[in-house]
């Protein structure tokens, strides 16, 4: 029975060090924005989510994808690889990995397209470049994005502008 006690005083007082380690980690956590120096960069930080800044929206009848602003896209502009990530999360099935600038043309591997060149669909697959090109370009200077993956039924390597997702393009 003593060893009893003894274990569960260690358990408990174990779990009650550890629960309020986590307690102080959080208030830690939410003093940290305060020591930030600059309201501004305050705001900015706190307003940054990792949603891209535009949605191709596919109409059902006519199948034409139509870009529109996203209504839930960050306050504050992400950067190349801030807008890889989001795209990453929204299709997690279509890794993209951001390569280099060259001029006004921001290069993208996607090392493994299967799902966007065989499963996607041409419309999946359209909506997909769309949105990445549509993103990339609202980036300072870069107005070609340059895809770089294996050809496949649905999709095609290379460059694209938003011009390339007009309804006469299409």
């Amino acid at each position: 029975m003593n060893k009893t006690r003894k274990f569960l005083f260690l358990l408990i007082a174990s779990l009650s060090l550890f629960w309020n380690c986590q307690n102080q980690t959080k208030e830690e956590k939410k003093a940290e924005p305060e020591q930030i120096e600059g309201s501004e960069k305050q705001v900015l930080e706190e307003t940054k989510t990792l949603s891209l800044p535009f949605v191709a929206v596919v109409d059902n009848e006519t199948t034409q994808i139509e870009i529109q602003e996203n209504p839930q896209k960050s306050k504050v502009p992400l950067n190349k690889e801030e807008l890889a990530e989001a795209l990453n999360i929204k299709y997690p099935e279509i890794y993209l990995k951001v390569d280099k600038i060259s001029h006004d043309t921001l290069s993208v591997n996607i090392p493994n397209a299967t799902y966007l060149t065989q499963q996607a669909g041409t419309t999946g697959a359209m909506t997909y470049l769309a949105e990445a090109t549509y993103a990339f370009t609202d980036l300072p200077k870069i107005k070609v994005v340059r895809f770089n993956f294996k050809e496949g039924d649905h999709a095609v390597p290379g460059p694209y502008t938003r011009n390339s997702f007009n309804k006469k393009n299409l």
